[in-house]
């Protein structure tokens, strides 16, 4: 694979590994990360739970969801990114190959990340929306001229490349904070502080569900970490850190989520927004914290959809995320918000599941490396399947445990299974051979 792109251009390039000495400081991924959780979603969903739990167990749910569990699979994820220099989708090239990381790794990122990023457009059009006073669900063709140029603010950065949309979280997070900020007051202004503590709504949902779904709106970072992490310096320390800006951000940005709906009985943050008496300038707050986190999206968009494609410029990679847009855009205008529940069980059923099977190759079989493997792996396709049936039957037939972190080790467990039992039956090029060792084509590259 061509790596000289970077050193001649300096491009954001989409398929090439991007060089050590252009690596950055540990807190501009964390940056970024933070962005990524100044999300529409998290608001929606800490007002969701605080109609099923007080605040007090609101507090360990998001304790146990994001300091044990998407800490660690951020910081597992992170690595495999800075150590490589590579995004999500051309990793899965070592452990599915490059055809079904691009078919199916690929769709599936590019899928996924759009049905995100139009959740937020849509909501962020309401928002806007409703700052100029225009009736969001009635005048429909006002609402839409709204969110097609809300959705194309959203995207200029994230189609310019990787170092504007590091100038737009400078922008952007102390926007959220001071959305968070405005939040907590004008809940306390209208609810009041005793009402706010005294909360104690009839459970109507187990702890490990309420785990779930906290676990749901970040799942993704499982995968698409590696897109941003490829900046980052490949050291163990650093990709620790970095998923601090998740927890930084997650945890007051869920806990603004559930104090604001007390009271209020819905789950629309900008409902909840209006009841509460916000202002003009806090629905354009809104517009700017979820800025953030929709650059990280249509980035992941357009990286995925470039890697399916095989286009590894920065202009075919910007013009890709520009098409990629477009079509969210009318995924928005189609109504998506109104499936966000189920948009978000089925992506915490699927990104798991290709974690796992990226992780388990990575750590176990490869030993670290990344290996440009041609073909199709069918092993890595059942593990797969294997991973999403564990999700699903956990997550509808028999509620059970956390489906999210159960297909990310079944999917692990069942590829490794299959890998050795199809090294020790008919090895190919991505089988390992004999313990500690790989077959490796010629295009093996090491970092």
């Amino acid at each position: 694979m061509e790596e000289t792109g970077w050193n001649k251009t300096g491009n954001d390039e989409a398929l090439s590994a991007i060089p050590l000495e252009k690596r950055q400081h540990w807190l501009t991924p964390a940056m970024i990360f933070g962005g990524l959780e100044f999300t529409i979603p998290v608001l929606m969903v800490g007002a969701t739970l605080v109609g099923a739990f007080g605040l007090s167990s609101i507090f360990w749910i998001l304790v146990v969801s994001l300091l044990v569990f998407q800490w660690v699979g951020n910081a597992v994820a992170g690595y495999m990114g800075a150590k490589t220099g590579r995004s999500s989708s051309v990793i899965a090239r070592t452990s599915f190959g490059a055809h079904q990381a691009r078919f199916i790794v690929g769709l599936t990122i590019f899928i996924v990340s759009l049905g995100w990023w139009a959740v937020q457009t849509a909501v962020a059009g309401n928002a806007i929306s409703a700052m100029f006073g225009i009736d969001y669900e009635r005048d429909l063709f006002a609402w839409g001229i709204v969110t097609v140029i809300a959705g194309l603010l959203f995207a200029i950065p994230s189609i310019i490349g990787y170092g504007s949309m590091k100038w737009t979280d400078y922008i952007a997070v102390p926007a959220g904070l001071l959305l968070v900020v405005a939040g907590i007051f004008y809940a306390l202004k209208n609810t009041g502080w005793e009402t706010i503590t005294a909360w104690k709504p009839t459970t109507s949902m187990s702890f490990l569900a309420a785990i779930s779904l906290i676990i749901g709106v970040n799942v993704s970072q499982w995968v698409i970490a590696s897109d941003y992490t490829r900046y980052a310096k490949p050291r163990v320390k650093d990709n620790i850190l970095i998923p601090l800006g998740i927890v930084a951000v997650g945890f007051p940005l869920f806990y603004v989520g559930a104090i604001m709906s007390v009271g209020v009985g819905d789950a629309d943050i900008v409902n909840v927004m209006m009841k509460l008496g916000f202002p003009v300038w806090g629905f354009l707050i809104l517009w700017f914290a979820t800025w953030t986190s929709q650059l990280v999206n249509n980035y992941s968009m357009g990286l995925a959809l470039a890697n399916m494609l095989n286009v590894n410029s920065n202009k075919g990679r910007a013009l890709l995320t520009l098409g990629g847009t477009i079509i969210a855009i009318i995924v928005a205008l189609m109504g998506i918000l109104d499936h966000f529940m189920d948009f978000l069980y089925m992506t915490a059923l699927i990104y798991p599941a290709i974690a796992g099977v990226m992780m388990a190759d990575f750590f176990f079989l490869r030993r670290q490396q990344w290996v440009d493997n041609p073909g199709w792996n069918w092993m890595a396709t059942i593990a797969l399947v294997a991973g999403t049936l564990v999700g699903y039957l956990t997550q509808y037939a028999t509620s059970f445990g956390l489906p999210a972190v159960q297909s990310l080790i079944a999917s692990g467990i069942v590829y490794l299974i299959s890998m050795k039992i199809k090294a020790a039956v008919k090895p190919d090029h991505f089988c390992s051979v004999r313990e500690g060792e790989v077959i490796t084509p010629a295009v093996q590259q090491k970092m």
